[in-house]
């Protein structure tokens, strides 16, 4: 939650504090909301007023909730080491995913998705190849080299790795 969803939410929960005080007055036998109300009713332009902190107050809701909704952010990968916690964030594995992917010949341009799974992380590559490359055996080399690497910088087994060829390039490799 972002720190204006975070002022957003506090300023609804002041007003909804406000009109269940003036909810309970009236209950107990209170006139004194009767007469504040009849006092403003009388205002000009009081309608559009209320008209418009009813659509606030609606629109301020549905952020409340969607906030509430939208999925966290990207959070660490968390492991206990012996003197306490090592963490790694998914940006992390991220980059390094895509400067393994940019060292495999054949591939032009690389960008990387990496997701907390129930059984460890799993990794999606999207790729721009060379036009004079296997596809399937890149695809396949890479996956590998992938899930070897991040094991060996990481400690992280991944267990997932889909690569998305996005498009293949119009250049063919250079001979260096």
């Amino acid at each position: 939650m972002s720190a204006l969803d975070r002022v957003i939410a506090i300023a609804y929960a002041l007003a909804g504090l406000v009109a269940a005080l003036v909810t309970t007055a009236v209950l107990g036998g209170q006139t004194w909301p009767a007469r504040l109300y009849t006092a403003l009713k009388e205002q000009p332009g009081f309608l559009e007023t209320a008209l418009a902190l009813l659509a606030i107050s609606a629109l301020a809701g549905m952020r409340i909730i969607w906030a509430g909704l939208k999925p966290a952010k990207k959070q660490a990968v968390v492991q206990e080491g012996s003197l306490g916690q090592i963490r790694i964030t998914l940006e992390a594995i991220e980059s390094l995913v895509e400067k393994i992917a940019l060292d495999q010949r054949g591939i032009k341009e690389a960008r990387s998705t990496v997701k907390t799974i129930p059984q460890g992380i799993g990794i999606r590559v999207k790729a721009v190849v060379a036009p004079d490359v296997s596809i399937p055996q890149l695809s396949g080399n890479l996956q590998n080299v992938i899930a070897d690497r991040v094991l060996q910088v990481t400690g992280i087994e991944v267990k997932d790795i889909r690569i998305v060829v996005s498009n293949i390039s119009a250049q063919k490799l250079r001979v260096e």
